[in-house]
């Protein structure tokens, strides 16, 4: 709160909520005030916005104008202080106590996470209940690896099942690829499960998902009846992938082209006639036929050009940490100054974090039980990562790596520090 309400002002960094909340503060709003989940009233329901965070926002809204974001950024910086508690957690009990401090300084040391903590966007909680779901379900996988098939889970509790459902759930309502994060995180614990026969460990996963699954029936239910449609939580994959073919040469025929919005871009190759203004708002559509037909596009391309596919995803992947490698490869390549230094500065500390991780995993390898706190800590980045690579491009506010930035701080912290090292037990 220092840094963003004294060192911030000083600096001359905006203490405006700008135009970096997605909506999130309109649909809340919106809520408190009784027009339901829309951007306006009278405005047209929201299919791709999901709802946990907005409906957390609601009572920030009912207070003063000058009090609403001294209350965000405080809720949020407690947020933050509670990722940093759980980081020194995980990192002290993998590594020890040196690896610990740094791991939580390198995590401060991301300038994203005042920008992302000063601003009504869903990042923060996103990333605090995957980090402690993380925790939760990293602590099965290695309560199975110590106590064998059949005990490794006498002290199971039911809390802790009912915890873990419930995090999967609450994650799944703050974005739509964490519903595909939790459930093939939850299989993964299910396949070791039966891999050594050990059913507390089964019943576990099987409790998660009901209890996940029917804190998500509400939200489904809701977009049934609204929109007749079966949407688990959100629309609006059919345009970040349309987005992605715009972004890039090589992938479509007519990419973005100089002076064109990138919404407009996408619209142009999903085949809709229009622009931004009228399909769209807060970068979704507005009317869930337009969503259709983007859908049926982008399944009719994905068949169609299934080579263009992949090579969109590996320049995404480039781009998702070092977005200064692919460059070379974006179809419109005119940004201003202020846009080069901010790539320039996420591909050096991205690469900084990641030259520091490969150090830190590859010096302890003779060190006992080697592989699986490295492994767990690098499974929890690739599974949060994964789902946004096929869609998401380019975002300047790392808004897409900052849920694998609690575990890539760890790793980097491990190739820092040369003590406090012990095996898992």
């Amino acid at each position: 709160m220092f840094i963003i309400f004294v060192i911030a002002p000083l600096a001359g960094i905006s203490r405006d909520f700008g135009k970096a909340h997605d909506g999130y503060i309109e649909i809340a709003r919106n809520l408190g005030q009784g027009n339901g989940y829309v951007f306006e009233e009278s405005g047209p329901a929201v299919s791709h916005r999901p709802p946990l965070y907005p409906f957390l926002l609601v009572p920030i809204t009912f207070l003063p104008d000058y009090l609403e974001r001294p209350a965000l950024v405080f809720i949020q910086s407690i947020m933050v202080g509670c990722i940093g508690a759980l980081i020194f957690q995980i990192a002290k009990g993998l590594f020890g106590l040196s690896t610990a401090k740094i791991s939580v300084i390198i995590f401060l040391l991301n300038p994203w996470v005042y920008w992302n903590a000063k601003n009504p966007m869903t990042v923060i909680v996103q990333v605090l209940l995957y980090t402690l779901f993380a925790v939760l379900l990293g602590r099965r996988f290695l309560a199975m690896r110590n106590g064998g098939s059949a005990g490794a889970f006498k002290g199971e509790s039911w809390p802790g099942r009912l915890a873990i459902g419930a995090l999967a759930g609450a994650l799944a309502l703050t974005h739509g690829a964490m519903l595909a994060v939790c459930l093939v995180s939850l299989f993964m614990l299910f396949i070791v499960a039966v891999v050594r026969r050990n059913y507390q460990a089964i019943k576990t996963v099987i409790v998660a998902v009901v209890i996940m699954a029917g804190l998500i029936a509400p939200w489904t239910y809701r977009n049934w009846v609204r929109f007749g449609r079966f949407i688990p939580v959100v629309t609006g994959s059919s345009l970040a992938y349309f987005n992605g073919n715009a972004h890039w040469r090589g992938i479509t025929e007519e990419p973005q082209r100089e002076g064109e919005g990138y919404i407009d871009a996408s619209l142009r190759l999903a085949g809709i006639e229009g622009t931004e203004q009228t399909h769209t708002h807060w970068k979704g559509f507005k009317d869930i036929e337009t969503s259709d037909k983007a859908d049926r596009k982008m399944i009719e391309d994905l068949r169609s050009r299934p080579g263009a596919f992949i090579k969109k995803v590996l320049l995404n992947a480039v781009e998702y940490y070092f977005p200064m490698f692919a460059h070379p490869y974006l179809a419109v390549k005119s940004f201003g100054r202020q846009y080069y230094v901010q790539k320039t500065a996420i591909t050096i500390f991205h690469s900084i974090l990641w030259i520091l991780a490969l150090t830190g995993i590859l010096r302890d390898r003779r060190e006992k039980a080697f592989w699986l706190p490295r492994g767990l800590l690098l499974a929890a980045i690739a599974l949060y990562a994964v789902w946004f690579l096929p869609f998401a491009t380019f975002i300047g506010h790392s808004l897409y790596t900052f849920g694998t930035m609690p575990f890539l701080s760890i790793l980097a912290a491990r190739g820092v520090s040369f003590f406090d090292v012990k095996p898992v037990d």
